[in-house]
């Protein structure tokens, strides 16, 4: 019988390709790790994983043996959630990792939308970016991860790892509150193409910045960029002081100041996708319930119609 602690230990190595970041997301020393997986080796009477100065890589058998560890570890989660439940000493949890801007301007919403389809359901959140975000997906520490795409550019599928659209979230323009143009109702990127520009970091949010500079492109200049930050309530602050006009995610405007006035873009805005990352082949209904509770919370926050569910 394989015991599920080595699985663990096995899968962290593998999602990670090193015996030293599995140890440090563990909470192990690294001889432990390497101790675990000696065991389930010998356990196995087969090599899973081969060691070289380049880091680790999975054998022909440990290919097959990282599909199952995680079907097993998924299983006995759901099955230990189940139990629980039932003798009613814990709730029902899901685990999601979400990027800064929806962990504050969508995952409140989707956390009461979750109550209202599972009140006995609770939500555990992370905030980190896109790649860490994956490795606990895939290593099974968090059931759902957010996160950001280009259209324009997207990145590179995982293996195991189904990607499902939550929404486009449209860009829109901040600019301070005694600005010329805060008395519009909409605005064309066209223009704004002498205003002094405060936008995403170039080599922080990279889907964003693609989206940004793909619009900039698109009405036909290039901006004079005054300021660049991927904290988006700075970019928000820098627009209060009238030193240049910002564009910035929807989500990322829940918490909009006082002091700054918001005009949609005129026409078809620019927009990046956000989507919800899930193991495939996950059948857990509370993780359906995540990703309808976030697809729910995007329609409430945009006013626009949700993204339907499909089968």
């Amino acid at each position: 019988m394989l015991d599920l602690k080595l699985l663990t230990t096995f899968r962290e190595v593998a999602v990670r390709g090193s015996f030293s970041e599995a140890a440090a997301a563990l909470d192990f020393t690294q001889p432990a790790v390497s101790q675990h997986i000696s065991r389930l080796e010998a356990a196995l009477g087969t090599r899973v994983l081969e060691r070289s100065a380049r880091g680790v890589t999975l054998t022909p058998a440990g290919e097959v043996l990282v599909r199952e560890a995680s079907a097993l570890l998924n299983a006995a989660k759901r099955a230990e959630d189940a139990v629980r439940e039932a003798a009613g000493i814990g709730r029902a949890q899901v685990r999601v990792a979400a990027f800064a801007s929806a962990a504050a301007g969508l995952l409140p919403t989707a956390t009461r939308e979750l109550r209202a389809r599972r009140p006995e359901a609770e939500l555990a959140l992370t905030v980190c970016d896109e790649e860490p975000a994956l490795d606990a997906l895939q290593s099974g520490r968090v059931d759902v991860a957010t996160i950001v795409q280009s259209p324009l550019s997207p990145s590179t599928p995982r293996a195991g790892v189904d990607y499902l659209p939550i929404a486009d979230d449209e860009m829109r323009i901040a600019v301070a509150a005694d600005h010329p143009l805060a008395t519009r109702t909409s605005i064309t990127l066209e223009e704004l193409c002498d205003e002094p520009w405060l936008i995403a970091e170039t080599t922080g949010t990279c889907a964003d910045s693609n989206v940004v500079f793909n619009a900039f492109r698109g009405a036909g200049y290039e901006p004079n960029v005054r300021f660049q930050s991927d904290d988006y309530q700075a970019l928000q602050g820098m627009a209060a002081s009238g030193i240049g006009v910002a564009m910035i995610p929807t989500l990322a405007l829940i918490s909009s100041r006082s002091d700054v006035v918001v005009l949609p873009v005129r026409g078809r805005a620019p927009a990046r996708q956000i989507l919800a990352a899930v193991r495939t082949g996950e059948d857990s209904p509370l993780v359906d319930h995540m990703v309808a509770s976030l697809r729910a919370a995007a329609h409430t926050l945009a006013g626009r119609p949700a993204l339907s569910v499909v089968a």
